[in-house]
């Protein structure tokens, strides 16, 4: 009997081990697919025309080989880089990036992964999201690109003779970012309120012409200065003149002086009157067809405005990281998140709200101040759109929005993705539903120009949508009355 009964009990305890077992591995197994993506602290440095490495990794340590991992830019569908299957898979890779990208994956079994761009170019500066995605979770994390290159050797010489002094010219190519100019005599004091200073953009790099005017010859020697801020090197340029130059171009200059009053001015007058109005008759026959241009795209704006609506935010879609007004007519990304009850009308991956409205029919005009912002999408989503995870914005899942990237360039989020020229930088964006035409239009609000439009048919509910991206405030603000008659028939 104490046979069967410590038999009894000695089985007890195996089964309830058994048991202890499994729940521990379960757990282990739960925990294992739950973790964070670690970026660098600090910016990444990469010089233009070398390779730059972005790296980040598991936390805690995990294997990597079998989860999805998707660099991108400030959209989920801009992809600069997927790992997915245990292999690249590049085919909807944007364009900048074809054949110049590569994953190393030497420890992606630790869950550290690191992408290579080559050639780099100063487009390549910017945000860039490292994206982790098990069967059951997914987490990314930011990490900031700055791009440098140190500008070609200074050249300084003498310039001219003007207003009483002498200019000299400090001239360097080759710059990014705009460099820092100062001028310094022998002893190291700055001459900056003495000089002016030009940058022109040549395929993205900077080129410099900075001057200084020298009255008297005061200084024994001067120094240019340019520096790259960035990587904080510099480079550098002096010259001396003797006191004797000035003597001999003030004399110089008294008997040009002399001859142009006397014969030039006269003649360069004349010629200078002819070309005058040769060039203003031409211009004004090209202005008369953009003038009429300008119109109708002006009245066309106009018509657009006369169906203003009031649209507010709606905190219930808001992401955690976004802090709206007490009015709901302006969000911010805080950077951190709120303590805010989740539910299925909640953006929880892209930091994203909707318009309280929604439209099923007519037509409907908004306005959206963007200010300085460096990054923001806008548009209209179906209200049907999934709240979860990560976007990507196309018209087939649901968006027809426009974007600017913290790229400085400006996006059409169509299939495939179309990239704006713009002239203008808009302050504000005037947003255009037109339900019946199915067109979704939009404005730069400011100069009342044409940006895009979107034609498709709609069948749903659609409502206003709104990302700022990153920090600064998007703000719907109040639209003009321009006292225009809808059906005026434009």
């Amino acid at each position: 009997m104490d046979f069967l009964e410590t038999s009894w009990r000695r089985d007890l305890f195996s089964l309830l081990s058994f048991i202890f077992l499994l729940t521990c591995l379960h757990f282990q197994i739960v925990n294992a697919e739950r973790f964070k993506v670690i970026g660098p602290d600090q910016p990444v440095v990469a010089v233009l025309g070398e390779d730059a490495e972005l790296s980040c990794h598991l936390s805690p340590v995990l294997s990597a080989e079998h989860m999805e991992v998707r660099w991108f830019r400030s959209s989920f569908q801009l992809v600069v880089h997927l790992y997915e299957n245990g292999m690249d898979q590049n085919k909807h890779q944007i364009p900048e990036y074809r054949g110049r990208t590569e994953l190393i994956r030497k420890y992606v079994s630790s869950g550290t992964v690191s992408l290579r761009i080559h050639n780099i170019g100063p487009d390549d500066e910017g945000s860039y999201t490292c994206f982790f995605k098990s069967d059951t979770s997914y987490e990314g994390a930011t990490l900031e690109l700055k791009v440098a290159r140190l500008g070609s050797v200074l050249s300084i010489s003498v310039k001219d003779y003007q207003d009483r002094g002498i200019s000299i010219l400090c001239e360097s190519a080759g710059w990014y970012p705009e460099p820092e100019v100062t001028w310094r005599q022998e002893v190291g004091q700055s001459l900056i309120p003495a000089s002016e200073t030009e940058f022109q953009r040549q395929n993205g790099l900077f080129n410099v012409k900075t001057s200084l005017l020298m009255r008297t010859n005061q200084y024994d020697k001067i120094t240019c200065h340019i520096r790259n801020t960035v990587i904080n090197q510099e480079r550098e340029s002096s010259i001396s003149i003797a006191g004797i130059f000035f003597q001999r171009v003030s004399r110089w200059m008294v008997s040009l002086s002399i001859l142009l009053v006397s014969v030039i001015i006269p003649c360069g007058s004349l010629v200078v009157l002819v070309i005058y109005h040769l060039r203003k008759e031409r211009h004004e026959k090209g202005k008369l067809s953009a003038d009429v241009e300008s119109l109708h795209t002006e009245l066309e704006f106009r018509r657009c405005c006369s169906y203003a609506v009031n649209v507010t935010l709606d905190l219930e879609t808001a992401h955690p990281h976004l802090i709206l007004s007490e009015d709901l007519k302006s969000v911010r990304n805080g950077g951190t998140t709120q303590n805010l009850l989740d539910n299925p009308q909640r953006f929880d991956f892209v930091v994203s709200v909707l318009g309280c409205e929604s439209f099923t029919s007519g037509r409907h005009y908004w306005e959206v101040e963007v200010g300085d912002k460096t990054a923001w999408t806008l548009g209209v989503c179906k209200d049907s759109v999934n709240r979860k995870g990560a976007i990507v914005y196309a018209p087939r899942n649901g968006y027809w929005t426009v974007a600017l990237t913290d790229r400085g360039t400006y996006w059409v989020y169509n299939s495939p993705c179309i990239l704006l020229s713009l002239n203008v930088r808009p302050r504000a964006v005037g947003i255009f539903l037109d339900c019946e035409a199915g067109k979704v239009s939009f404005y730069n609000a400011d100069n009342k120009s044409f940006l895009f439009t979107f034609t498709d048919t709609f069948t749903e509910k659609l409502r206003p949508y709104f990302s700022p991206v990153n920090t600064g405030a998007l703000k719907i603000r109040p639209v003009p009355d321009w006292e225009f008659e809808p059906d005026s028939g434009v």
